[in-house]
């Protein structure tokens, strides 16, 4: 029997109230291949609008309750004692030790441009998941006024337009910097080195988690640095205890992190454990990078703090970007000092003197108008349904005993083979079938650390695109 007309005194409140109401309904579906009731019989049963309705299913999908499958409709989210098996942390390696790892990435990379293949290893969303449209319209308006946009460089700090609108969003997330303390950069891996510049020397040891994302330990082996390892779980982040010990017996000149999202393994570091963090730092005299570049994907609505909205003592530098959200092209960063800007503006100037002035300009206009925080609020949840729908169907075709992490930000999944499985071989059997992956041998200094991971991009393409290549990697076993 249908349910009576809600009262719609306050949308919020309505779809919430009809999730509660689903909640209940849910009870009766006990299989997860069994369909849920659709939008349109949700509105129907509950007299609500189809957005309402989609609303609801949305505050379910949050919560992990309910996934969507891509033209199949809602579904009860798996509950298997393997679902819940997250990939195991390694054992702590020996100590510090020199970084070759850029080879192998250059050449895992260069793959994906030598034929066509399903690309399920490069760290970029589908272009539908990135407000381009909008911003096309932007760089429209802003290339009308050729002076302003094309006559000259932008000031090495930044446009302060960008500055100002990037200061003012940043406030939103209680980071509470001055427009002037932010140095825009080309992406956050030119941030990431003027970071390391700054209080590094060659020879010098830097803290990394484990597994960790190439390009840091790129960063790493191209300034001569020296990698120490720290096991990192899927789901708290870095083993602080095995890093107070080595921080207590070597000098560790600097700590990259990646705290929100983190790449690969998709968690997100509990505020006590970033205090905790930022304390350890600070007593031991080792500076903080913090790398948020997912900083916006996180699933959860409530608030995520980044270091630098905790840091008291002045030893976070943040690096930051626009590469995932909005757009890999613009190639738009940022850093946050630790310290004042003015050494990081100087390695900032020798390099490239500037960022390109109408991308700036493009960035400011998005978050000006909001365009940026509308999209990315959108496409997260996109990012989550999706993730979850990869993870499912990893567990249902590789082979028994797989282990798949679960994130609470990005797109990327973390992978544990089986024995007697390694990672290399499967590559190069589904490289053959036409779809690329990333083996977990790029993310650790270590060989054979990771020889039985690997890494899934689960926004890389459209979802029937990526089930495909799941499906072709999964006949190479």
């Amino acid at each position: 029997m249908p349910y009576p007309p809600e009262k719609r005194t306050d949308s919020a409140h309505l779809y919430l109230n009809i999730s509660l109401k689903l909640k209940k309904l849910l009870r009766h579906h006990t299989e997860p291949e069994q369909k849920l009731p659709s939008l349109r019989q949700i509105s129907e049963e509950f007299n609500i609008s189809l957005s309402t309705a989609q609303s609801a299913y949305q505050q379910l999908i949050d919560e992990g309750l309910v996934q969507v499958r891509p033209r199949s409709g809602y579904f009860l989210t798996p509950d298997k004692r393997q679902q819940s098996l997250q990939p195991q942390m390694p054992a702590a390696t020996p100590g510090a030790e020199r970084v070759k790892v850029s080879e192998l990435v250059i050449r895992m990379l260069s793959l994906a441009r030598q034929k066509p293949v399903i690309n399920l290893g490069t760290a970029v969303p589908e272009p539908e998941l990135m407000p381009l449209e909008e911003l096309a319209k932007v760089q429209r308006q802003i290339s009308q006024r050729t002076h302003w946009a094309y006559g000259g460089y932008s000031p090495t700090g930044g446009e302060p337009a960008l500055q100002k609108a990037l200061a003012d969003y940043l406030h939103e997330k209680e980071i509470l910097c001055q427009p002037e303390q932010l140095l825009i950069t080309n992406g956050c891996t030119e941030a990431l080195r003027i970071a390391l510049i700054e209080c590094t020397r060659p020879g010098d040891i830097v803290a990394i988690e484990s597994p960790t994302y190439f390009t840091i330990l790129q960063q790493l082996e191209s300034l001569g640095l020296k990698a120490l390892e720290i096991p990192t779980s899927p789901e708290s982040g870095m083993d602080l205890e095995l890093l107070s010990t080595m921080m207590s017996a070597i000098r560790v000149n600097a700590c990259v992190v990646n705290p929100v999202g983190h790449n690969p393994l998709g968690f997100i570091m509990s505020d006590q454990k970033k205090r905790q963090l930022i304390a350890l730092c600070h007593s031991h005299g080792t500076r903080l990078i913090e790398d948020v570049i997912y900083m916006d994907m996180a699933y959860d609505s409530q608030k995520v703090l980044p270091l630098k909205a905790l840091d008291q003592h002045h030893v976070v530098s943040q690096c930051g970007s626009f590469s995932k959200s909005l757009s890999p092209a613009l190639r738009v960063g940022w850093l946050i000092p630790a310290g004042t800007p003015a050494p990081a503006t100087s390695s900032k100037f020798l390099t490239n003197v500037s960022v390109s002035t109408p991308c700036q300009l493009s960035v400011a206009r998005m978050l000006e108008k909001g365009l940026y925080q509308k999209s990315v609020r959108k496409n997260t949840r996109l990012h989550a349904g999706r993730v979850l729908q990869t993870r499912e169907w990893i567990l249902q075709r590789f082979p028994e005993g797989t282990r798949v992490s679960l994130p609470q930000a990005g797109f990327m999944l973390w992978v544990e083979l089986p024995e007697p499985w390694k990672a290399m071989p499967i590559h190069q059997k589904a490289l053959e079938k036409g779809v690329l992956f990333l083996p977990g041998d790029v993310f650790s200094p270590t060989s054979d650390l990771y020889s039985r991971y690997l890494r899934i991009n689960c926004c890389a393409c459209k979802p029937e695109e990526v089930l495909e290549g799941i499906k072709r990697i999964s006949r190479c076993f």
